[in-house]
C-alpha cells in the first residue's frame, strides 16, 4: 500500500482527551479517532490489527471445533426477563421501545439469545457437547467511559456459548475454551495471569479472567508471590485469623448506652474493647427491587460490596440515612439484633469466629453488649471480606500483593442459571428432560488492540507484534532523485509479489517525518532506500525492537526477510 494513495494520517501532537499512554499513541498514529465519549472508529490502520486480532481468535476456535453463527445486536426484552436480568443487571443494560411500545434491550451479552437457539435446536444428550460463537457488537451504558478503548459504550466482542448434558460435560468444555484462549493470547503476544473471578451480572457456579498486570488497569488482582494464587479482588479470600467458637462461656445480652458512638473505633475505644470483638453492620441497597439488605463483618475487617452483589444475584449501592429512616433503622446503630423489618441478613464467616461480641442495637446511643449467634439468624453466609495487600494467603499463610491489572478475556461456568429459567432442556442418556449445563467465553477486539498497544507502546510509537501489526515491512525512500523512485518501486512490487505486507511510504515529506511515523506506526521491518545504500546496491533494514540497522544486499533481500 502507497501511504500516499492510503487513508491514514498521523498527528505531531499527542492527543489530550485520552488517558492512558497506548491510547494517546492509537489516536496520534491515526489507528482510531474519538467519535464522542466511549465510542471510537477504527481507522484503516486500527481496523487491520483488528481483523488481525479476529482472524487469531477465530482460527483457534476453528481448530478446537467451535461453531460460528451471528445473532442480533437488537434483543426482545422478554428474554431478558424470563432470566431475571431486565431488572437485576441495573443501568449498564441499554433498554428501548419502539412506536409500538414493544420492549427491546441492546445487547451488553447474549446468553439468552443462544440460550432461545439452543433450546429451539437441542434435543438429546446426542445433539451434545457443542459450542457456538460469535462476533458481534456489544452495547453498555457506561456512564464514565474510560482508558480509551479499555472501557466503551460500544464495542465488537467474541463471545462463545457451551451447551453440555451434565457437570462434568461444562468442566471439559470450560478446559477446552481456557486452553483455547490461552494459545490466542500467546499469539497476540501478550503475557496473561489467569485469576479467579467473581461471576457478576453473568452469574453462574464459577469463572476465570485473563489479565495483564498494568498499572492504567482499572481491576486489582490479589496473587501470593510464594503458591502463585491469583484472583481478582472482587473474588479473592485471605486467611482470617480466629479459632472456632467452641465451649463459649456465653454471658447475657445486655443493652449499654453508647453517646455518639458510631463508627467501630469509636465503640472500641470507649467500650474499651477490640475492633474483632465489635459487629460491623453496613446497609446496602439493591439497585433492581430498592430493597435494603444488611451486611455484618467482623469488626477489623471490610465488606467488598461486590462479594455482596454475587451473594444476593444483584447489583448494590449502600443506602441513604433517609433510606435507613424509612426501614425504622437508626444509622450509625444498625444491628441484625431484634430486628422489626424483614430484611435480608447477609453475613460474613467471620462472624462465625466471634462469641460475646458488641453489636448495634437499632437505638440511638445504644449497643449491645455479649451478642452471641442465637440472637440473630443470617440468612446468607458468605465471604465479604475485602482482602487487603499484607493479608495472609488462605493456601500457603504468605503474605499478599495487589496489583493493577487490565481483563483481556473471561471464562464462566454458567451451570442451569439461564437453561433453567428459559427453559432449555434435552433429554439424557436415560431419556429424562434435564436443563443443559452453559459456559460462556468473551474476549473483546478492541480492549485487545488497546492491551497490546498499552504493553508495546515506548516513547516513539507502538511496536507491534508481527501477528498484529497493521503492515509487516515500512519501506522508505529517501532520496529526491528521480533515477532513484523506479528502484524503490521496483522493491516495492517484488515485496508485495513475495506475500509481504507493505506500506510504501513515498509521500514527499522529509525523511525525519517518514522515520517518526515509521516508529510511530510501529511495522516490525523497517527497509530505507537512499543514493547511499543504492550505490552499494543495498538497502537499509532496521527491526522496530532494535536500535542497530544493517545493510542488506537487494538481491538477497526477500530471501532475508523470509528468514
Amino acid at each position: 500500500m502507497r501511504f500516499s494513495k492510503y487513508f491514514a494520517k498521523t498527528k505531531r501532537q499527542m492527543p489530550g482527551d485520552e488517558e492512558t499512554a497506548g491510547g494517546k499513541l492509537l489516536v496520534k498514529a491515526g489507528f482510531v479517532s474519538k467519535l464522542a465519549s466511549g465510542l471510537y472508529n477504527f481507522l484503516p490502520l486500527g481496523n487491520r490489527v483488528l481483523l488481525k486480532i479476529e482472524k487469531i481468535i477465530r482460527g483457534e476456535l476453528d481448530k478446537a471445533g467451535v461453531i460460528e453463527i451471528l445473532t442480533p445486536v437488537l434483543h426482545p426484552a422478554k428474554l431478558w426477563k424470563d432470566s431475571g436480568r431486565f431488572e437485576a443487571v441495573g443501568d449498564e443494560l441499554w433498554k428501548i421501545k419502539n412506536p409500538k411500545g414493544e420492549e427491546f434491550v441492546l445487547a451488553m451479552t447474549a446468553e439468552e439469545v443462544f440460550s432461545e437457539i439452543a433450546k429451539n435446536n437441542l434435543q438429546s444428550y446426542k445433539d451434545l457437547p457443542v459450542i457456538l460463537n460469535q462476533f458481534q457488537t456489544k452495547i453498555r451504558n457506561e456512564i464514565r467511559p474510560r482508558a480509551g478503548l479499555l472501557r466503551t459504550r460500544e464495542f465488537v466482542m467474541q463471545d462463545a456459548y457451551s451447551f453440555d448434558v451434565d457437570s462434568a460435560g461444562l468442566d471439559k468444555s470450560h478446559d477446552l475454551m481456557v486452553k483455547v484462549y490461552e494459545k490466542i493470547f500467546a499469539r497476540l503476544g501478550i503475557k496473561f495471569l489467569k485469576v479467579e473471578a467473581d461471576v457478576g451480572a453473568m452469574g453462574g457456579l464459577a469463572s476465570l479472567e485473563f489479565m495483564v498486570k498494568n498499572e492504567v488497569g482499572e481491576d486489582e488482582i490479589v496473587v501470593c508471590p510464594k503458591c502463585g494464587y491469583a484472583a481478582n479482588i472482587d473474588k479473592a479470600e485471605c486467611l482470617i485469623s480466629g479459632e472456632m467458637v467452641r465451649n463459649t462461656k456465653y454471658l447475657d445480652r445486655e443493652k449499654v448506652k453508647t453517646p455518639r458512638m458510631i463508627s467501630v473505633v469509636e465503640v472500641t475505644e470507649y467500650l474499651k474493647t477490640k475492633e474483632e470483638n465489635v459487629l460491623k453492620t453496613l446497609v446496602f441497597k439493591i439497585l433492581c427491587t430498592k430493597k435494603l439488605v444488611i451486611a455484618v463483618i467482623r469488626g477489623d475487617l471490610s465488606i467488598n460490596p461486590k462479594k455482596l452483589a454475587g451473594a444476593i444475584g444483584a447489583e448494590v449501592e449502600m443506602a441513604s440515612e433517609k433510606d435507613l429512616e424509612e426501614a425504622d433503622l437508626m444509622p450509625g446503630f444498625v444491628s441484625p439484633v431484634e430486628l422489626e423489618e424483614e430484611i435480608q441478613v447477609v453475613a460474613d464467616s467471620s462472624v462465625k469466629l466471634m462469641s460475646n461480641f458488641v453489636a448495634g442495637a437499632n437505638e440511638r446511643d445504644y449497643h449491645f453488649v455479649n451478642v452471641n449467634l442465637s440472637d440473630f439468624k443470617p440468612d446468607i453466609w458468605t465471604d465479604l471480606v475485602q482482602v487487603k495487600k499484607g493479608d495472609k494467603c488462605k493456601n500457603c499463610g504468605s503474605k499478599l500483593e495487589i496489583e493493577k491489572a487490565i481483563e483481556l478475556g473471561h471464562t464462566f461456568k454458567l451451570g442451569d442459571k439461564y437453561s433453567k429459567s428459559l427453559g432449555v432442556k434435552v433429554a439424557n442418556s436415560e431419556g429424562k428432560d434435564v436443563p443443559v449445563q452453559m459456559g460462556c467465553y468473551g474476549i473483546g477486539l478492541g480492549r485487545a488492540m488497546a492491551v497490546i498497544a498499552e504493553e508495546f507502546g515506548d516513547e516513539k510509537g507502538i511496536n507491534w507484534p508481527k501477528s498484529v501489526a497493521p503492515f509487516e515491512i515500512y519501506l522508505i525512500n529517501i532520496s529526491d532523485l528521480d533515477k532513484i523512485s523506479p528502484v524503490v518501486d521496483k522493491i516495492y512490487n517484488d515485496l508485495e509479489k513475495a506475500g509481504f505486507e507493505v506500506l510504501y511510504d513515498d509521500r514527499d515529506f522529509s525523511a525525519g517525518i517518514k522515520f517518526a511515523d515509521a516508529d510511530l506506526i510501529g511495522a516490525p521491518v523497517r527497509i530505507v532506500v537512499s543514493q547511499k545504500t543504492l550505490v552499494k546496491n543495498a538497502v537499509e533494514i532496521k527491526l522496530r525492537s532494535q536500535q542497530k540497522t544493517e545493510l542488506v544486499p537487494i538481491e538477497n533481500l526477500i530471501e532475508e526477510l523470509k528468514k
